[in-house]
């Protein structure tokens, strides 16, 4: 079976009512929660990562071996904290109000020395966020994902990272394009396109930024309740419902629909240059169908409020 490896940060999600009262944790991030969802769905996962030797990291380690997931490749770094981010819910008069987020970390300076997973043609290798950026780490992840890409595995790229990690994007830039070429397909949101390119309408920033580097770019758009899949000068869209863009994983549901339809239909690399409608069509129903089934497996309100 193909492997998936999945490169991203281990945290945990706090969230607290508007009084400071907590509702309620979860591991977060979209690629570990999309680990953890490929796994019970019987893929083959791996996860390339680092998590403290602290309660919180246990939480989070746990979490994804229950679900499935090899843990092998995740460091235990012992100097250091667990990433968690606390989100506090917006008071019942304020409208349109969205939970505000604050985010404490604590790594080492020396990271991502971790066991590299084996590699074959045809394993999906999933990367991104300030995780696929940050210098700590940057030298040697990039290594790893180089002889990914060598290996010829199928490559997804995910961009997007909080605007408290990095305020001047100049300096992450060149890291970001670096990413771009080497993905075979890019998995963004509107917030990471105007963070990242200061351009809110998907097309326009594909056209502009993206298909020079990458030709296939599906955009997961909570504004307009779409899964929009570009490709030269074609896109195919799918519609979602507004009850499952407002939960905490439906983003990471739609990931996991998109990686799992690359495995199940064993795509190889060169397909993503040139997707026809009906590869388009697949993977936009599979991110559609996976993020609606997760959102509605949620049964806490807390979950529902992103």
């Amino acid at each position: 079976m193909r492997k998936i490896i999945c490169i991203g940060e281990c945290s945990l999600n706090v969230v607290l009512d508007c009084d400071g009262q907590p509702l309620g944790s979860m591991p977060g991030g979209r690629i570990a929660n999309a680990a953890a969802i490929l796994a019970r769905e019987k893929f083959n996962v791996l996860m390339a990562s680092e998590a403290s030797a602290d309660p919180v990291g246990d939480i989070v380690v746990d979490y994804l071996t229950k679900a499935g997931v090899d843990v092998k490749s995740v460091d235990r770094f012992t100097e250091g904290r667990t990433a968690l981010n606390v989100f506090v819910s917006p008071k019942a008069d304020a409208q349109n109000a969205l939970p505000t987020l604050t985010r404490y970390e604590a790594y080492p300076e020396e990271a991502f020395d971790i066991i590299w997973p084996r590699i074959d043609p045809g394993d999906i290798v999933v990367y991104g966020g300030f995780y696929a950026l940050d210098r700590r780490m940057r030298e040697r992840m990039v290594k790893l994902l180089e002889h990914a890409s060598e290996r010829e595995a199928v490559m997804v790229y995910l961009p997007g990272f909080l605007p408290q990690q990095e305020p001047r994007i100049t300096r992450i830039m060149p890291q970001i394009l670096e990413n771009l070429e080497l993905a075979h397909v890019v998995v963004t949101r509107n917030k990471d396109l105007n963070l990242i390119f200061g351009i809110k309408r998907p097309e326009a920033c594909y056209r502009d930024h993206i298909d020079f580097y990458c030709r296939s770019l599906i955009n997961i758009d909570n504004e307009c309740d779409t899964i929009t899949y570009y490709s030269g000068t074609e896109m195919t869209a799918e519609i979602i419902g507004a009850t499952t863009s407002s939960t905490l994983l439906w983003n990471a549901g739609a990931v996991a629909g998109i990686v799992g339809a690359i495995a199940g239909m064993e795509l190889k690399p060169d397909v993503f240059d040139a997707a026809d409608e009906g590869l388009r069509k697949a993977l936009v129903s599979a991110a559609a169908a996976s993020a609606a089934k997760v959102a509605a497996d949620l049964s806490e309100p807390w979950q529902k409020i992103s």
